[in-house]
């Protein structure tokens, strides 16, 4: 097979927007015949792309972690809740379970462990787990450059073999880049076949893209003291590892422990030796036990023996009556209660404990740094693995639009319900019912009713003055500026998944179409992206906003437009409205390449040749 040729075979189904591809499949491009390189490249210049739907899967909270069950459990399980059964039970990986689907719950019929589940869309490449090591391998050989000692492959050889739509030399160029940039562990121009395996294996296996950073972070340093260690690793993943549905590789938790003591064992005197004796003590005194039937994929198998971080989290309670709750309620309200809570989450991750708390805005404090003083309470809820990154995105992206100064009210939308939604995204568990549903017991009360209106002007009135309150929402509105049709954006598939580069083709009111050029599948992939997942516009887009000037520079600086002749099909659809008053003609029909274009508005006209 041909160096430069990803894939065998291309998808030839769709041109940009989801137009049909007129033109007849070439005879060489039968399913599984492999193309020739000069085939191969005229193919995937013409903008061949393909559009990328969602399905149903199902998900089991395990290890702090919305994980994918295997895709033959899932199909089972959304099967039975097709033919309206509730209660099953099924098996996977030689374990017995029962399904509740009224309380969506997994029990593990053995040990009586039950975990949350939940059956959710999700973008059809998302949980991508076909593409296994030897895959990996086999691609890096075909790309690699063995004239020096070695294989190694570089950034122009990389290039010269991505798949590429034809008309976007800045999507592949900053694609690339990107990827290099993350392959790199050792900070070198180029790399080797194990930094290849682990940057495929962690976009497949990853939970995050905080979570994968910080396992490279870590791994970055080893390898500045053994420059072998991460080969070794991934040696000892395989060798342990069992084929599991869909095939990728799972490891056991048994299997962990088995690889643990092999390594204790050996004579050999390396890093991963001491982390294997850390992790068995850990197992043994039950401060981090791994359950039986948890299965490890690459990243958590790497994330374990690293020193897989959990956090603790609190519930911090503040009486807001300063006591007199506990000494007058059973008087003025009819039941005793020891506090009116105000609440905030401590979670302690490491360099600077935070208490995240709604007042208005939502507010990442010092801990005991609020208005409130020192908490009357403190409850220990447990332990999370979300990272503060994670999970500071996830107050931005999905918690400040819902909690604002406008929608406080003291009964239906206080900082309790913060408390509580937060405390559901890093453990999947509610606050506990009896802070919860205070405000109800209280505000049904003709007193309490009557301070309902002052309860709201206070408590969701706090400003910077009261603490420090959080940029959250910021990225959001330059996000929403700068975003547009043309847009070149970092974006993920999935909330907080690892961040890819893509061009926006058209803007919704809550998703975007996204071009991005996909690896895998040998082409471009064409994606329905929700704007939540877009982390960052790279280069800014066409907006209503926009002047004919502006307009003008924006095409002729753009790389889209710069070769000579350019299939400007969709250019009238996506101009017309950026532009309030400008109309677009072409110079030619429609679906030919044409060589300029008249933006018209304001009494003037602009050509812009392209």
């Amino acid at each position: 097979m041909p160096k430069d040729m990803p894939k065998s075979s291309l998808p030839f189904k769709m041109s940009i927007l989801g137009s049909k591809d007129s033109r007849p499949p070439p005879p060489a491009a039968s399913v599984g015949m492999p193309l020739p390189a000069s085939t191969f490249r005229s193919l995937i210049r013409k903008s061949t792309t393909i559009q990328v739907s969602t399905k149903e899967v199902v998900q089991v909270w395990l290890a702090g972690e919305w994980k994918t069950v295997a895709p033959m459990e899932s199909a089972a399980i959304i099967k039975k809740r097709n033919s309206g059964v509730s209660n099953f039970e099924t098996s996977s990986r030689g374990d017995s379970y029962r399904i509740d689907l009224v309380q969506m719950t997994q029990t593990n019929i053995k040990s009586g462990r039950s975990r949350s589940i939940r059956i959710v869309d999700l973008d059809a490449d998302a949980e991508n787990t076909t593409m296994g090591f030897d895959s990996f391998r086999k691609a890096f050989q075909e790309r690699a450059d063995s004239s020096k000692v070695g294989l190694f492959l570089t950034e122009e050889a990389l290039r010269s073999s991505w798949p590429y739509d034809g008309d976007d030399e800045e999507l592949l160029k900053d694609t690339v880049e990107a990827a290099m940039q993350s392959m790199s562990l050792r900070g070198r121009p180029q790399v080797d076949m194990t930094e290849w395996i682990h940057y495929w294996a962690l976009e497949r296996d990853g939970p995050s893209q905080a979570a994968a950073s910080e396992v490279n972070e870590q791994l970055r340093a080893a390898l500045q003291k053994d420059s072998q260690i991460l080969g070794r690793m991934q040696m000892q993943f395989e060798s342990a590892a069992r084929l599991v549905d869909g095939g990728a590789l799972g490891l056991t938790s048994a299997g962990l422990l088995q690889v643990c003591k092999r390594l204790v064992a050996s004579p050999q005197t390396v890093m991963e030796k001491q982390w294997a004796q850390e992790v068995l003590q850990k197992n043994a005194s039950g401060g981090e036990a791994l359950e039986e039937d948890e299965e490890l994929s690459y990243h958590d198998f790497l994330n374990v023996m690293l020193g897989r971080k959990r956090f603790k989290v609190y519930l911090w309670m503040y009486d807001i009556t300063d006591g007199a709750a506990k000494r007058w309620s059973w008087l003025l309200l009819g039941q005793e209660f020891k506090g009116f809570w105000h609440t905030g989450l401590v979670v302690e991750w490491p360099g600077q404990s935070s208490e995240i708390w709604f007042g208005g805005k939502i507010f990442d404090s010092a801990p005991g740094a609020t208005p409130f003083g020192q908490p009357t309470e403190k409850r220990f809820l447990g332990y999370t693995y979300k990272h503060k990154d994670d999970a500071l995105n996830h107050i931005s992206r999905y918690l400040c639009p819902e909690f604002t100064k406008d929608n406080y009210d003291v009964l239906t939308h206080n900082c309790n319900h913060f408390s509580d939604k937060l405390a559901m995204y890093l453990r999947n568990e509610h606050i506990p019912e009896d802070v919860l549903r205070q405000p109800e017991a209280i505000m049904n009360t003709t007193a309490a009713k009557a301070l309902r209106p002052w309860l709201n002007r206070w408590l969701g009135g706090f400003d910077s003055k009261d603490g420090q309150a959080s940029q959250f929402g910021e990225s959001e509105r330059l996000i929403k500026e700068r975003l547009g049709p043309c847009a070149l954006v970092e974006f993920a598939k999935k909330e907080g998944g690892r961040l890819q580069i893509g061009r926006v083709e058209e803007v919704d009111d809550d998703s975007c179409v996204i071009t991005s050029l996909d690896f895998w599948h040998g082409c471009a992939v064409e994606r329905h992206v929700p704007k939540l997942h877009i982390a960052e516009v790279l280069q800014q887009g066409l907006q209503k906003s926009r002047s004919i000037p502006e307009l003008d520079q924006m095409l002729k600086s753009s790389t889209r437009f710069l070769e000579q002749r350019v299939n400007c099909d969709w250019l009238p659809s996506l101009l017309t409205p950026c532009c309030n008053g400008v109309s677009v003609h072409m110079s030619g029909p429609e679906k030919i390449s044409v060589s300029s274009l008249n933006l018209v508005g304001d009494g003037k006209t602009t050509t812009v040749s392209i």
